[in-house]
């Protein structure tokens, strides 16, 4: 339970909890993106500085071969004050600031025009160019007197440069024989990398706002959702106890169950030996026969009400509620029913329809009222005749109704049917239709006679459903005791 409550107090925070964690989400979603495209936009400028170098490349390596025979004429090739004709026809491409020249050890040549300064090759610069590999590099702010001695003293200014180191070499893996180096105006460069800035930053914050939105709804539906679990875990809860509630009330309550149902095994035994004991023993000779037949059959009839009720008891001592719709209870009856009408040789048709539910509890009472309506009507009834017995869902209450075709009652039996020892059989003692009546009384149900004719009787149980839940819980009661 402490850990319940620590959860439910996390829990009560959420709203706030939720705003935290949509933030941390939203600043690791930026730094994430933030350092994407950090490196997209490093290769992006490598890719295209390294054009420019692989274009200087081609058109040198095309210069020097074209121009190799001229250069024979005046020495080896591998000289490198032959090769500087080369370079001057190759830095007349448009935009070229000023183009050096170096030897194979990194060394300066000569340049052009006559006054850019002097400059060496770096060893990392010089060890990629013997591989072959030309080496650019944008310089973004180059002061102009490091490119060329000024003439005269000047405000200094500065400008972006795009520098290309091209290796010189003939035949496609030649070795190294002197390296090119051009300083291009780098304006246009510049330009290219600002365009792609501006692209980038818009990708980003397309794939920011998109799915930042994405993340945040799916957090706020996921805290939602974690909300309503704990309000239905919270509800759920609380039914439990309510349910444990409830559980100890029966267990207070099966004490007084245990009572009744002890009075009731105490009855049954002595009944039983009572019946076996008129039933044994010839009549007096005082008594008639029919005085010991009618005592006889009274006895039977207790007895079969009190194996009911027992039989109703032990359920409630188990404390176990259930539901039963109306088809079920139909087919309870039937199950007691129809032997007494196969033996009686009386047809039994059952009818059942509506989808209403009933308590066991409530619904173990219905039977039992059911049941004794169902044996008088048997008895009432002659010999290849019929019972009906239908259970009806209608507005607001079940109406079952039990239909023999007896030969009916008496005006002066049926103003007083439901009383005890008022009955219409021979030996009956009017305690069955007695104790249905105060059944039904106890379920808040209605019981009459609903048609008496001389083909036949009709008796109505009606039970209110606005009466079901609240019985439910006190049908263990048991007024039948």
């Amino acid at each position: 339970m402490e850990r319940i409550s620590h959860f439910e107090q996390l829990l009560l925070r959420s709203r706030r909890l939720s705003w935290v964690l949509i933030g941390v989400t939203l600043v690791i979603l930026a730094a994430t993106i933030l350092l994407a495209t950090l490196q997209l936009r490093a290769r992006t400028r490598e890719q295209i500085v390294r054009r420019d170098g692989e274009v200087l490349h081609a058109v040198a390596l095309m210069q020097l071969e074209a121009d190799a025979p001229e250069i024979e004429l005046l020495g080896p090739i591998t000289d490198p004050e032959n090769q500087l004709s080369v370079v001057l026809k190759t830095s007349r491409l448009k935009g070229v600031l000023a183009a050096r020249l170096f030897g194979a050890n990194g060394r300066f040549v000569g340049a052009f025009p006559f006054d850019v300064r002097e400059a060496t090759v770096d060893a990392h610069t010089l060890a990629t160019l013997n591989r072959l590999t030309p080496v650019s590099r944008f310089l973004p702010d180059v002061r102009w007197s490091s490119l060329f001695l000024p003439e005269e003293p000047a405000p200094e200014k500065t400008m972006s440069v795009l520098e290309v180191n091209v290796p010189l070499h003939m035949g496609g893996a030649g070795p190294l024989i002197g390296i090119a180096q051009f300083n291009i105006e780098g304006s246009t460069i510049a330009a290219e990398f600002a365009r792609l800035d501006r692209h980038l930053a818009l990708q980003g914050l397309i794939a920011f706002f998109v799915g930042g939105g994405i993340l945040t709804l799916a957090i706020a539906w996921a805290f939602r959702r974690l909300r309503q679990t704990h309000q239905l875990l919270a509800e759920r809860t609380d039914s439990l106890l309510r349910a444990n509630q409830e559980l100890a009330l029966m267990a207070r309550s099966s004490a007084v169950g245990a009572i009744t149902s002890h009075l009731i095994h105490g009855l049954k035994n002595p009944l039983a030996g009572l019946q076996s004991f008129m039933s044994n023993i010839a009549p007096d000779p005082t008594s008639t026969e029919t005085d010991w037949a009618q005592a006889l059959t009274a006895a039977h009839r207790m007895q079969g009400l009190i194996n009911q009720v027992v039989n109703v008891l032990r359920e409630e001592d188990g404390a176990v509620q259930y539901e039963i719709t109306l088809h079920e209870l139909a087919e309870l009856v039937s199950t007691k029913v129809r032997p007494l009408s196969t033996a009686a040789g009386v047809r039994f048709d059952l009818r059942a329809n509506g989808g209403a539910i009933l308590p066991n509890r409530i619904a173990n009472l219905v039977m039992l009222i059911l049941v004794n309506l169902a044996q008088n009507a048997l008895q009432a009834t002659h010999k290849d005749g019929a019972v009906t017995l239908s259970i009806e869902e209608r507005e607001n209450c079940i109406v079952c109704e039990v239909c023999d075709e007896g030969p009916g009652l008496s005006p002066e039996m049926a103003t007083a049917l439901f009383t005890p020892c008022k009955s219409t059989k021979e030996g009956g003692s009017g305690i069955g239709l007695a104790i249905s009546k105060q059944l039904a009384n106890h379920l808040g149900a209605d019981l009459e006679l609903k048609t008496n004719s001389p083909g036949g009787c009709v008796f109505m149980l009606t039970v209110p459903t606005g009466a079901l839940a609240g019985k439910s819980g006190r049908a263990s009661s048991t007024p039948v005791c």
